[in-house]
């Protein structure tokens, strides 16, 4: 083979892959993917929010307030570190009631979905502020929720299930194929990929770090963490940790499962397995360790992000047609704002291109 046939091969190989780019980038810019998943994780999200400043409202002067438990001089001195919280402005009882309740309202206006993306910077900065005030009250899920609200910025929440997709469609907006839908389309996807990811991790890093442990290695780990008493329900947990071949198979599937969700995301085919059960984990996690209730719960709003709305689509008309109703007509060109000819139908973040742009690996899976 001579050079100038190589050169020729590589030249062609490398207009191949230029074109399959940005064929992609095309196909994310025209598509925003897991708009359903999206606003039920809002939704989801915005609740928890607001549980976190209602569930012990009767006592908020004493967990969070300037004269609480957390000592003034703990939240604003040194050891405090460089965290920014609104209630260190001032020390002023009034001030604490200003900011706790305005945070209860962005938390509020965050689920409903109104001017979503503004409710969602609002709501990171009270909810920040609110955990950086008493940092002893964290679960873990505090932590994933202030870290995904930042991605949640990008994420067009508020299209579905929200009075931001109400009035729009009142008023009969429809998207528009400018460049500014495009980049929000870019940046949405991205935000969705995040998301996607730091579910990915919290399963990866809680499987590396329990594969690690003994009790984790021998099996009996499940038989611990049921019996502490903080969290467990003496009446409930007595039934699984008194047996012992269940409290293995629990202990051994939940690292085995861990391990495998990013992989298994990584199919089509096991996708909807790995979400259904991640979220029957963690729902088992909220019943039997009912101290952990608000991590169990926010880790399943982002893993509703990880479907598809074809999935969601496809499970709506299956409930529809068990329960004897008639199936809803869906213009997915038109809710999506693109072209007739453009056609989502796959889950997540894969979408099918017009067929003179197919780019086959984006639908190889």
């Amino acid at each position: 083979m001579t050079k100038d046939s190589l050169r020729m091969n590589a030249n062609s190989a490398a207009n191949r892959m230029r074109a399959s780019f940005y064929t992609r980038i095309d196909d994310l810019s025209l598509r925003r993917r897991s708009l359903i998943g999206s606003a039920l994780a809002r939704i989801i999200l915005g609740a928890l929010g607001l549980y976190y400043y209602l569930r012990d409202y009767t006592e908020r002067s004493y967990l969070w307030g300037p004269d609480g438990v957390w000592p003034w001089q703990n939240f604003t001195g040194p050891a405090a570190g460089d965290g920014f919280s609104l209630y260190s402005v001032s020390r002023s009882n009034t001030w604490f009631e200003l900011i706790f309740h305005l945070g209860a309202l962005a938390a509020l206006l965050f689920m409903l979905g109104w001017k979503t993306r503004i409710m969602t910077v609002l709501h990171y900065v009270f909810l920040w502020s609110l955990q950086q005030r008493n940092p002893v009250l964290l679960d873990g899920g505090d932590n994933v929720t202030v870290i995904v609200l930042i991605f949640f910025v990008f994420i067009n929440s508020g299209a579905r299930f929200s009075l931001d997709a109400r009035n729009e469609e009142r008023e009969g907006k429809d998207a528009e194929q400018s460049l500014r839908f495009r980049v929000g389309s870019l940046l949405h996807n991205a935000g969705v990929v995040a998301v996607i990811l730091q579910v990915c991790t919290v399963y990866l890093v809680s499987g590396m770090y329990k594969v690690q442990g003994e009790r984790w290695q021998n099996g009996s780990a499940l038989y611990y963490i049921l019996r502490v008493n903080e969290f467990g329900w003496p009446g409930i947990n007595r039934l699984i940790y008194e047996s012992a071949t269940l409290v293995t198979l629990i202990t051994y599937g939940t690292v085995f499962f861990q391990l495998a969700f990013t992989f298994l995301l990584l199919s089509r085919k096991w996708r909807v397995f790995a979400v259904a059960g991640g979220i029957l984990m963690h729902l088992g996690i909220a019943v039997h360790m009912a101290g952990l209730i608000s991590f169990s719960l926010t880790i399943v709003a982002l893993e509703l992000v990880i479907m598809g709305d074809a999935h969601y689509r496809s499970l709506s008309r299956t409930v529809r047609r068990l329960t004897g109703q008639r199936p809803r007509e869906h213009n997915v060109a038109a809710e999506q704002g693109k072209r007739p000819d453009t056609v989502v139908d796959a889950p997540g973040l894969e979408g099918n291109a017009p067929p003179a742009h197919r780019d086959p690996v984006l639908t190889r899976t």
